[in-house]
């Protein structure tokens, strides 16, 4: 495989350049009218999925040269055409294909995707990077557990790109392979689960983060030491959810997303809504504990910020039955107070508690254990 990317690493992109060329696009005439080709990259505008369905409403986001469009999911039950051109596929391919070497992809591998390759991205997302990078790929889809198993053992395939419960359950039956490469769930960010799906399978299990508005972002590396960014394909931020300022390195907020050469669609400060940490470093830029949650519902607690999805991963982790639990906060005495209940009955509630301070920085007041809970998620009380 030939490396025709340029690099330009971590790096932000080229204002000036990238400006000139969006400010033309339907999408961000408006947006852009007062900002000049100069700016500072901090000062341009974000993009939200409420704009992006505002477009689409208004048959902005179509492109005369696209080649492809995929369906996703958006806000109050729509969904939204993401189109690309033959060379968009093309830069995401080669970005990809990249990334899936660094993993520890291999030209001569046989992999199967487990991912749907219906009208949503699914599937697409890690078909073009793998052929790219020459692998014998197996488009399998999602589901057919006992044709899954039989296909892995039959061609010997060394890679599995799936879901990690589904892989987790395939390995539980008795699927066998050394590398997988683990999307659209939680893995890195849940403690315990990598290991948990690695002893089922029998291999090694990696993180990768991507979206179908804006392709794949981040694969972990075989080193296990954080998902490292196409930084080629996309430039990565990390803001404030409140404020929309950029953060420092190592800092939790709102993960926001920049296309460097896309032409059809291109995200220009994309505001994902998910929650992440990033680090830039000599060889390129990582999310060193992937993708731990979303900033809906945020909520302010003794001066610092929770994020509700992130404490339910926090459960998950420590084995509790994160799908019910109840997050309350109240005040008592002019103070906030903060209690966890979730459904379980075999953790140690004192241990939990001073894991809970040391993981988000503020002191639990009450923490039940109930086999029987049923949860209510979050119970702002406070008034």
């Amino acid at each position: 495989m030939t490396d025709t990317l340029p690099r330009t690493h971590s790096a932000p992109p080229d204002s000036t350049s990238l400006l000139a060329r969006l400010r033309g696009s339907p999408l961000y005439r408006e947006a852009l009218a007062g900002v000049p080709d100069t700016a500072e990259w901090e000062s341009v505008p974000f993009l939200t999925r409420d704009r992006l369905t505002e477009a689409s409403e208004a048959g902005e986001l179509l492109h005369p040269d696209a080649v492809r469009v995929h369906l996703t999911p958006h806000p109050g039950g729509h969904w939204l055409p993401e189109y690309a051109t033959r060379a968009d596929t093309q830069r995401h391919d080669q970005a990809g294909a990249q990334a899936f070497a660094r993993a520890g992809v291999r030209p001569e591998d046989h992999v199967q995707v487990a991912f749907g390759y219906h009208r949503f991205a699914g599937g697409w997302l890690m078909q073009g990077g793998l052929e790219a990078l020459g692998a014998k790929v197996l488009p399998f889809g999602p589901g057919e557990s006992e044709a899954q198993l039989e296909s892995l053992r039959r061609l010997g395939v060394r890679v599995l790109v799936a879901a990690p419960s589904f892989a987790q359950k395939l390995g539980e039956a008795g699927a066998r392979v050394e590398l997988l490469i683990s999307s659209g769930e939680p893995l890195t960010s849940i403690a315990g689960r990598r290991e948990k799906v690695e002893a089922a399978l029998g291999g090694v299990a990696l993180d990768c983060y991507g979206s179908s508005e804006a392709g794949l972002m981040a694969l972990e590396t075989s080193a296990k030491d954080g998902l490292r960014v196409l930084d080629d394909w996309v430039y990565l931020e990390v803001v404030d959810p409140e404020t929309g300022a950029v953060l420092p390195d190592g800092e939790r907020g709102e993960l926001v997303v920049t296309h460097r050469t896309k032409e059809a669609m291109p995200l220009l400060r994309f505001r994902t809504g998910d929650l992440t940490r990033l680090e830039r470093r000599a060889d390129g830029t990582y999310l060193p504990g992937g993708v731990f949650g979303s900033v809906g519902g945020m909520v302010k607690v003794k001066g610092v910020k929770l994020f509700p999805r992130e404490v339910a991963f926090w459960l998950a982790g420590h084995g509790l039955d994160h799908t019910q639990h109840t997050l309350r906060l109240w005040s008592q005495g002019g103070a906030d107070r903060l209690g966890v209940q979730v459904r379980g009955d075999s953790a140690d509630p004192e241990a939990l508690k001073a894991d809970f301070q040391k993981r988000f920085a503020i002191r639990l007041d009450e923490l039940v254990l109930a086999p029987d809970h049923a949860g209510a998620g979050l119970l702002d009380e406070r008034g």
